[in-house]
Parts: structure tokens; sequence; C-alpha cells
């Protein structure tokens, strides 16, 4: 696809108009300098064609986190792979020095530039576009990102400014969703670039760096595996929630991470090795078993995190000879069987995302779960099952009337969805749900994925009662 970035100082409304030329909300809009950091796109169809529009951070922004240099590169960045430069003025501040300092970086780059002038919220405002010209640049087209106005004329300018000729018509649907979500400073942004440096050849894909909170949107990171489309969504770290309430941008990147494990077909849940699991990284398990999504629980900074428990078993016994890491892992394992027990069947990939160690094996994990999820099990097999679930315990009732399981139907996949027909539900505690679900789990091709189970009322005569 030809790649637009949309370049501006910071507050012009970039964002807004990614959003606005997309049909969707892709990047954070706020009305704060500095929201937008990473480099996010979204493919925008002009002309019959795809092409790839570039949302960046904000020009000249003196980030108090110190990210002012990454912010930069980013942009550097995008118009270094750029066909064409959307650059975004507000017109309702007129030309400033910021926007002179981008137009000299522009021309000295050589950059082909479409002038946009936000916030041009009707004709009244047309007539100070004429003060723009002094840019060099010609009169820009007024438009407001928020109302609509004038957008057609920003997709004529790109289909003008760019050559579509062998721009593609369609775009593959991705095979797989896959959400990587976990709390701030996990790791998560350094596994996005390991995997884009694996199968894009970019390895600074998203910033990265020590600073707390770095990534603020959801981020679609487009990829091709072995021939078939994955999407790769890199999430704001999540905090915990009494944390989040007083800062927006923290609570709507929170919700954004919810949304992510929505879309997602896998989630990675990254967990930092080198500390213990915190209670964001149990709301997010919690989150994603609610959802019922497949999951593999990334345990990442395993090289630290290793070196740190050997020498926390050295400690604990001298003469203990030095664990290997295989124990290590199993143990490791078990400590993560126990504080997050609602995925207790999900795989456990231990990797060190700094440098790129078992990245591959994610990413193959994932895909398998994927397509584990997706298999359907006969009736005559399942219901194999569920008689020798009954044979080994069946559902008791001390008092009143017995419960009686008919049969069992596979009714969806992704997730694995099996009504199982009783005489009354209410009589299936939770309980001996789980005991199901575990023990089908364990009799079908479902071991590493979550399974629905919806108990459902029908009579003895075969009468199904509208009852979940």
């Amino acid at each position: 696809m030809p790649v637009v970035a949309i370049i501006g100082r910071p507050n012009v409304g970039k964002s807004s108009l990614l959003n606005a030329l997309a049909g969707r909300l892709i990047s954070i809009v706020e009305d704060t300098p500095g929201v937008t950091r990473d480099r996010v796109s979204a493919p925008v169809l002009i002309d019959g064609r795809y092409v790839e529009l570039v949302d960046t951070g904000g020009y000249g922004f003196d980030d108090q986190q110190g990210l002012t240099e990454h912010i930069h590169h980013q942009i550097e960045l995008a118009m270094a792979r750029a066909d064409l430069v959307l650059l975004v003025v507000d017109c309702r501040d007129g030309p400033t020095a910021a926007d002179e300092e981008i137009v000299a970086l522009l021309r000295r780059r050589g950059l082909k530039t479409v002038l946009i002038a936000n916030k041009a919220d009707g004709p009244k405002m047309d007539p100070a576009l004429g003060e723009f010209a002094r840019l060099g640049l010609g009169t820009p087209l007024g438009v407001s990102a928020l109302s609509g106005r004038n957008l057609d004329a920003v997709r004529r300018a790109i289909a003008s400014g760019v050559d579509l000729r062998d721009a593609p018509r369609t775009l593959p649907e991705p095979e797989m969703l896959l959400a990587i979500v976990g709390k701030r400073n996990a790791g998560k942004s350094t596994l996005v670039n390991a995997i884009a440096a694996l199968y894009e050849g970019d390895d600074q894909r998203v910033i990265v760096s020590e600073v707390p909170g770095t990534t603020r949107d959801s981020i679609d990171v487009r990829l091709t595996k072995n021939g078939r489309t994955i999407v790769v969504i890199d999430t704001a770290g999540v905090r915990k929630k009494r944390q989040m309430v007083t800062h927006d941008l923290e609570f709507y990147g929170f919700h954004r991470a919810q949304r992510s494990i929505r879309r997602a077909d896998v989630v990675l849940l990254l967990i930092d090795a080198t500390e213990p699991v915190s209670e964001p990284d149990k709301k997010l398990a919690q989150y994603i078993a609610e959802q019922y999504k497949p999951t593999v629980v990334v345990v990442n900074k395993w090289d630290l995190a290793r070196e740190i428990l050997a020498q926390q078993a050295a400690d604990a016994g001298s003469r203990q000879r030095k664990p290997s890491e295989r124990r290590l892992m199993q143990q490791y394992r078990e400590y993560l069987d126990r504080v997050l027990p609602g995925l207790d069947y999900a795989p456990i990939a231990f990797t060190s995302a700094r440098d790129g160690q078992n990245v591959e094996g994610v990413l193959e994990t994932a895909q398998h779960l994927f397509a584990q999820a997706r298999l359907r099990v006969g009736t005559g097999r399942l219901n194999a099952a569920i008689r020798k679930i009954l044979g080994s315990r069946a559902p008791s009732n001390p008092v009143g009337r017995p419960p009686r399981i008919y049969y069992a139907t596979q009714v969806e996949t992704t997730p694995p969805t099996i009504v199982l027909f009783v005489n009354d539900p209410s009589l299936i505690d939770e309980a001996y749900r789980r005991f199901v679900v575990n023990r089908l789990r364990e009799l079908l091709p479902y071991a590493e994925v979550p399974i629905r189970l919806v108990v459902r009322a029908r009579d003895a005569a075969g009468a199904e009662h509208a009852r979940p």
C-alpha cells in the first residue's frame, strides 16, 4: 500500500483526521498535547484502492516524561516511509513558527505535501485560509475532521498525490487478531517490535522506553507469517484501578485494552517474571477468562528472572545444588496456577522479548490455540465423553428432585460452546459445571482453550424449556 503520513504540531487534530478518514475510532482523541506517541496506522480506501494512513505524534512537543526524542524518531520513521505527507495546521491559530519549521523539514526531505487546515468548521472560516499561503504550499484545504467537512477533498488530494495503480483493491482478511495485554512495563511494546522485526523487518515499530505508561493507544500492527495475515494489537499498560480513576488517559487506555481483548481471537497475557503477579495481572486474567478467549500466558524477562530465582534457591540452602532451568520453569508454572487459577488451562511460554528469545514459539502457540478453538466435535463423540463423565461422577442432590443429564450438543466454536440438556438447570451446581468443563478438556481436543458450558432444561419427553 502507498503510505500517507499525517504530520503536524500538537493538538491540530491529526488523530481526529485519521479517525474521520478511516471511518472508525483508531487513535485516541484528547484535548491534551502529546497523547499520540507511536505511529498509529490504518488502511483507508481511496478511489477503490487501499493506502496506509499513518498518524504521528505532535512535532516539537516537549514530553515531560522524557520521550521527546522517541516521539520525534517515530515521526522521522513515518516520513521516511511516506509517499505523501498531509501537513495539518490549525485554521483558528493561523500559521505558527512551528508550522514553518515543519515545512522547512519537509522541503529538505523533498516530500510531496498536501496542506490541510483543520478546524475550519464552516465557510465563515475560509477567509483565514489565505494566511497560510506564506508557508509556500499554496492555499490549504479547509476541513473539519470532527464534522466531516471537506473530507472528500482530502481523499481527492490523496488520490492525486500518490500512485494508486499498484495499490491493492482488496485487503486479505487477517487470519488471526492477536492482542498483547499486561501491566505497565511488562514488555508489551518490546514484544511487538520483536515480532515486527521477525516478520516485517521493522524493529522500531512502536516506542520502547523504561518510562511507565509509554503506550497509550491500542496499535494494530499488520504482518504476514507463512503467507497468512496476522494483526498484532499492542495495548496500553494497565495500572491498579484506584490509580486510574483520576487520570483520564490511563482510564481510557484501560478500556481500549479491554476492547482489544474482546476483538482478539487469541490473547497474549504478558507477565513480568522479575516481579510478583500483581492486581492488574489478576484483573486482566479474570477479564480474559470471562470473555472466553484462548490465551498464552507469556512469562517475559525470563532471562533476568531465572538468575533471581536461582539465587533465591541458593540463598535458601547453600548445600543445595543449583536448580535446573526446567525445575525453575516448573516452579513458576505452579506459582502461576496458584495466583491465576482462572487460566490454569492456558499454555505458558517463557520469553525474553528484548533478545527475541522464543518469540516465534509464542506466535506458533497462539496459532495452535486459534485452530484448537475452531474445532467442532461430532455429537456422537461429545455424548460418549458425557457418558464417561457421568460414569466417573454423576451430579448429586442430597435433598429433593435428582438431577439428570440427557445429552449434549456443540452449538458454536471460538469458543467451543456446549449445551448440556438436563431436567432442571438449578440442580447442576457451579462445582459440578467446573468438573464437567475440566473433564471435557481432557476428553476432547480442547486441552488449552476455554470451553463455554450452557445448561438448559429439557424434560424426559424431549421438550426443551426456554431457560438458559
